[in-house]
């Protein structure tokens, strides 16, 4: 064995193999002269082993050697790391045909016959190198081209439009699933498109074969796990020389990940995050396609404007974690009560388009479609109004939630969405002015009512400023002795032009806007003056019992707002008492429980109003450190005439007794009902037998009786 110029800095190198030394010698002069390095084996085993360690990028091999001729060298040599690509030339002094065919099939590239031109040989090896370069790319550029397709997961396919012949490749097999063997025809290409659309895409393969046109088609597919796939199928027409159609070429291509991708996008476009409902633009969308077919079939269709009653109370009070996770449980019960087939079964009608959107806070909207009557909507409300209002357990608090809805109609209260949605949103307020928890239809008055609204929420923000709120006072009786022992402090808004306004018009406005706040203040620091006064002008000292709203009570600081009014009076503070209604227990919060106790450290009465009227529990009662339960006017107003009624009140004033608890009946308004009241053994009792609400300086008056 013989090596000559190892080193090939920057040339091609070539092994010569040959058993023949001076042929080795005379291969190699002429393969140097053609640029060539050149490495010399005598034999196929020394060949193998000096290709192993140096890679030649041609290789000189004879065929016939002693211990293994060329033909196992050069299928050997194939084998080895880097034999794929490497240019063979077979050497032979054997000119028949059957040798040269099995030159190529142990995989030579070419062979040259003895006697050798040793002039033509250089120029030979030369080419063999170009045309193994020209190979390897090739062969590279199929093996990226594969890695490619492998990535983008694509598969190609094929319709011969000469002889009706289909065919597809492996890759294509694999991505729909195929595995028993090759698809053979279109049908077989198809079996794994989902049913319903099989024949559709089948149809414009067809179309595009007949009429010789591309195609993009995009479909689902089931492989035989139960795996869904999205495939996009693109093909192209081919033509010969001559202009004439000859192949349909297509690719498949799996697109499931950026279908999940589009269906996201999708999802954040036109969905609430939150909820999983659509959103503001989608409905706005929907809404105006079905304002375009009502219009075009001359139907009528129904919005739903839904607001949670006292959400902004919740979500003040506990967090907004706590409110997000009420809104996810409102809107499932929204979403599973309005499903189209339970509106069809509930009012007889179509409306497969029902859509049920998110707005944004705690407002949601409902449209129903193809109405026949009002009627059938009201149905819809009533149920909704029905199944919303519950009590929602959420992280270790009962919420208590109800809901307003306001509804518009098409095209009677309008034909645009501006118009629905502005009415659908006066009726819902005209809902919660009612006293929340119930629908209403929209009507034109309500536009007036809500320009009121809006009138007394500007106007609010000035009253306290220009002193435009009075305390009004009514008495609370012993009923055993008709003497006044007490007195309810009860706010009036004295407007410069709309006159005397009641509570229940301002109140629930001054909650939302949050200048209740200010309000709670004002009437605590007016009553504890008041009561300062009249111990001034020498009447006996009474209890004032003051209503605070719940509007985030635990962080108004009401307790240093009491200290404040406390401290700027000499009055016991016995005298003073905090009433407070139901809606605050249920926030059951540990600030909530905190400024219950701050106020009976305080040394302060604490009244429970409104029992009765909302999920009146016994927890609360021996929970939270209330000393007097008032009973609901509703249930006194119909102690006489309802049984009912009574039952209620005599269980109300047994369990309060059997507490500790003090007894007041609110709303009595005849004899009868006093008589009643005090033989079921109530202590004590207000309305309008005694007296009515009345200004400061008329209820010192009754003071100087103090029996009424």
């Amino acid at each position: 064995m013989t090596i000559l110029n190892d080193t090939r800095p920057g040339g091609s190198l070539a092994l010569v193999v040959d058993d023949d030394p001076s042929l080795r010698l005379y291969m190699g002069v002429s393969l140097k002269k053609a640029g060539f390095e050149v490495l010399e084996a005598d034999g196929g085993e020394t060949a193998l082993a000096l290709f192993a360690a140096h890679r030649p990028d041609l290789v000189l091999l004879d065929v016939v050697m002693p211990d293994m001729d060329g033909f196992d060298t050069c299928k050997a040599l194939r084998k080895l790391p880097g034999g794929r690509y490497v240019q063979v030339l077979m050497v032979t002094g054997l000119d028949d045909s059957e040798s040269i065919e099995r030159a190529f099939d142990a995989g030579a590239n070419d062979f040259v016959s003895k006697p050798i031109n040793w002039t033509v040989l250089g120029h030979k090896g030369r080419y063999l190198l170009r045309a193994g370069r020209a190979f390897r790319e090739l062969d590279r550029s199929r093996s990226r081209l594969a890695k490619t397709q492998e990535l983008a997961r694509l598969g190609n396919w094929q319709i011969d439009l000469l002889k009706g012949e289909f065919s597809c490749s492996s890759k294509t097999c694999r991505l729909l699933g195929i595995t028993s063997q090759r698809p053979e025809t279109i049908d077989d290409f198809l079996q794994s498109v989902i049913a319903g659309q099989r024949d559709t895409v089948k149809a414009e393969i067809d179309r595009a074969v007949q009429h010789h046109q591309d195609i993009s088609l995009n479909y689902p597919v089931i492989l035989d796990d139960g795996t869904q796939k999205h495939i996009l199928n693109q093909a192209e027409v081919l033509f010969n020389e001559h202009g004439s159609p000859e192949l349909l070429l297509g690719v498949v291509q799996d697109v499931t990940q950026l279908k999940r991708a589009e269906e996201e996008i999708r999802l954040l476009a036109f969905y609430d995050s939150l909820t999983g409902l659509a959103n503001r633009a989608l409905f706005l969308d929907r809404l105006e396609k079905t304002i375009a077919g009502a219009q075009r079939n001359q139907q009528k269709f129904a919005m739903l404007f839904l607001d949670l009653d006292q959400f902004k109370l919740i979500n003040d009070t506990l967090g907004h974690h706590i409110g997000d996770l009420l809104l996810k449980k409102v809107a499932a019960r929204l979403k599973r009560n309005i499903r189209s087939t339970d509106t069809a079964a509930i009012l007889g009608t179509r409306m497969s388009d029902s859509v049920v959107a998110r707005l944004g806070g705690d407002e949601f909207t409902v449209l129903l479609t193809d109405i026949e009557k009002p009627e059938a909507v009201a149905k819809v409300a009533a149920r909704l109004i029905r199944e919303l209002s519950d009590i929602y357990p959420i992280d270790g608090h009962e919420l208590s939630m109800t809901t307003s809805i306001g509804i518009s109609i098409f095209p009677e209260d309008g034909e645009d969405p501006a118009a629905l949605f502005k009415n659908a949103d006066s009726a819902m307020y005209h809902a919660k002015n009612s006293g929340r928890n119930r629908y209403q239809f929209y009507k034109e008055s309500l536009n007036r009512a809500a320009l009121e609204r809006f009138s007394i929420e500007r106007d609010l923000k000035r009253a306290l400023a220009t002193d435009e709120m009075v305390l009004f006072y009514q008495p609370q009786i012993e009923l055993a002795s008709r003497r006044i022992v007490g007195a309810e402090a009860l706010i009036r808004w004295v407007h410069p032009n709309k006159g005397m306004i009641p509570p229940d018009r301002f109140i629930a406005i001054a909650e939302e806007s949050g200048q209740i706040i200010d309000i709670n203040r004002w009437v605590v620091q007016t009553a504890c003056r008041q009561m300062q006064q009249w111990r001034t002008a020498g009447l006996a000292p009474i209890r004032i019992a003051v209503n605070l709203s719940g509007y985030r009570l635990s962080s108004q600081d009401i307790i240093q707002t009491i200290k404040d009014a406390l401290g700027s009076v000499a009055a016991e503070n016995q005298v003073l008492e905090i009433e407070i209604t139901e809606n605050v227990l249920m926030q059951d919060t540990k600030e909530t429980i905190g400024t219950l106790q701050g106020i009976k450290d305080l040394k302060l009465r604490i009244a429970l109003d409104d029992f009765g009227t909302g999920y009146s529990s016994l927890r609360y009662l021996t929970t939270f450190p209330v000393d007097t339960i008032k009973i609901d006017r509703s249930f006194v107003m119909g102690c006489t005439t309802e049984p009912k009624n009574l039952v209620i009140i005599r269980a109300i004033i047994a369990m309060g007794h059997s507490l500790g608890k003090r007894i007041v009946a609110e709303g009595i308004e005849t004899e009868e009902q006093y008589a009643l009241m005090k033989e079921l053994g109530c202590d004590e009792g207000q309305g309008y037998l005694f007296k009515h609400p009345v200004p400061a300086d008329t209820f010192a008056e009754l003071l100087v009786n103090a029996v009424l």
